[in-house]
């Protein structure tokens, strides 16, 4: 290889996070070559206000003197990296591999004095970063290897912010180590006892703390294991969700919405979703390439896994209505809290008024409230409507879980919502057709 023909190595000082301007933050080095990448982490550290992004130095302020001999470590740094990068190809006539790479480059940064700097990072520091890289679609999850929703830092948001209202009521400041049994219980009498929230909740806090610790750990952050105690659990009650039977569905297709046109896109809309089983942020999305024929084939937004299901008649009738009016023949999209407030609108023109006895737990009681189906009706009603719909017409599991993604019957079997009557209807039906058969013999 000559030299002329090298591919330039190009180098970049990234600051870890610039949250809090008035902390010493880490700066990484991050080195791309031949269409890879390697980053030497804490090269230096700075306060995120002195630091001037464009440049990728320090910048020039009397609040911050030593900035020229801090700009000079870095250039030092650059220079380093280029001359062991050229050094490598010069001497083998390739490029290095990244593990190559690095650790020439650690070994000369050494021979120059140099050695990483520590900046303590605390566990809500460390959430807030979490949550800044989830939002901008850096994080990737290890079992599906695509990028998490972006939409999957509000849960942990409301985590943060529930540990930052603990921390004040209890006059601590929370860490990696404080994280142990003692914290849990404190925590659940918290949540329970003050701020009143369900079981649910609660074990959704304690579903993302564990989370929390268990990426920190994988990163070196600290050595605690408190939160895998087997009474470090999540609190969960099963939930009294609706979903419309197939009765319900035939009036809403048939409901007259032809002066609502508003409401008319809604129901078609919520229709698709009740004939997919589909989240919403899937049938919100589909597009004119995942209809295939007589088959919508799509990438689910929360696991990357790739459905196909085929097109309900209703759909087909919907897909007519809308032709050549939208790019994917389906009613336009809309925002998820603006389709849940809607559907309760619908579910009264609908008159669905009857009365669901619903329990749940909140503040470590049962309470248990009767509340009219147009009030309970949301965005995720249709995806439970799919699934329970398609079990009480005789689907078997195996196939409905390969649309609605659940991994065991088990979690399959307590998702759907069949009442003890419409068991015992399908048990009759299921005798019935028995007996015809030994009628016909």
């Amino acid at each position: 290889m000559a030299i002329k023909d090298i591919k330039p190595v190009k180098i970049n000082f990234n600051l870890r996070d610039q949250l809090n301007k008035d902390k010493d933050t880490a700066i990484h080095c991050v080195v791309r070559f031949n269409n890879q990448k390697i980053v030497i982490s804490s090269v230096e550290a700075v306060k995120p206000k002195y630091w001037d992004g464009d440049r990728q130095r320090a910048k020039a302020s009397r609040q911050f003197p030593e900035y020229p001999e801090f700009n000079q470590r870095l250039d030092e740094i650059e220079a380093t990296v280029k001359t062991v990068y050229r050094t490598y190809i010069s001497e083998y006539k390739q490029y290095p591999t990244t593990d190559e790479l690095k650790l020439r480059i650690k070994m000369a940064l050494s021979d120059q004095g140099w050695e990483a700097k520590p900046v303590k990072i605390t566990l809500l520091k460390f959430v807030e970063q979490l949550i800044a890289d989830t939002k901008g679609g850096k994080r990737i999850n290890p079992k599906t290897k695509q990028r998490f929703a972006p939409d999957s830092h509000k849960a942990y948001q409301n985590t943060l912010r529930a540990l930052e209202r603990f921390e004040k009521h209890v006059k601590i400041k929370l860490d990696f180590d404080a994280i142990n049994l003692e914290f849990y219980n404190d925590f659940k009498d918290y949540l329970l006892n003050e701020e009143k929230v369900s079981n649910n909740y609660f074990g959704l806090h304690i579903k993302n703390i564990k989370l929390f610790l268990n990426e920190s750990f994988e990163i070196g952050l600290h050595n605690n294991q408190k939160h895998n105690h087997k009474h470090f659990t999540k609190l969960q009650n099963e939930t009294d969700n609706i979903y419309l039977n197939r009765e319900q569905l035939e009036v809403l297709t048939n409901l007259d919405l032809s002066k609502n046109a508003r409401l008319d896109r809604v129901r078609d809309l919520f229709l698709v979703g009740c004939w997919t089983g589909l989240r919403f942020s899937d049938f919100n999305a589909i597009g004119p390439k995942n209809i295939q024929g007589d088959f919508i084939e799509i990438e689910t937004q929360k696991t990357g896994e790739t459905v196909v299901i085929p097109i309900h008649q209703t759909i087909k009738t919907i897909l007519g209505k809308y032709e050549g009016l939208t790019p994917n023949s389906l009613p336009p999209s809309i925002s998820n809290v603006n389709m849940n407030k809607y559907l309760k609108e619908l579910a009264k023109e609908a008159k669905f008024n009857d009365l669901q006895q619903i329990r749940f737990y909140k503040g470590g009681k049962v309470i248990v409230e009767n509340i009219e189906t147009n009030e309970l009706i949301s965005t995720h009603t249709a995806r439970r409507s799919f699934a329970t719909n398609m079990h009480l017409m005789g689907v078997p599991s195996i196939n409905i879980m390969g649309i609605t993604g659940h991994c065991t019957e088990k979690a399959f079997l307590k998702y759907i919502k069949v009442t003890p009557k419409e068991h015992a209807v399908k048990l009759r039906e299921i005798w019935s057709r028995m007996a015809l058969k030994v009628v016909e013999v």
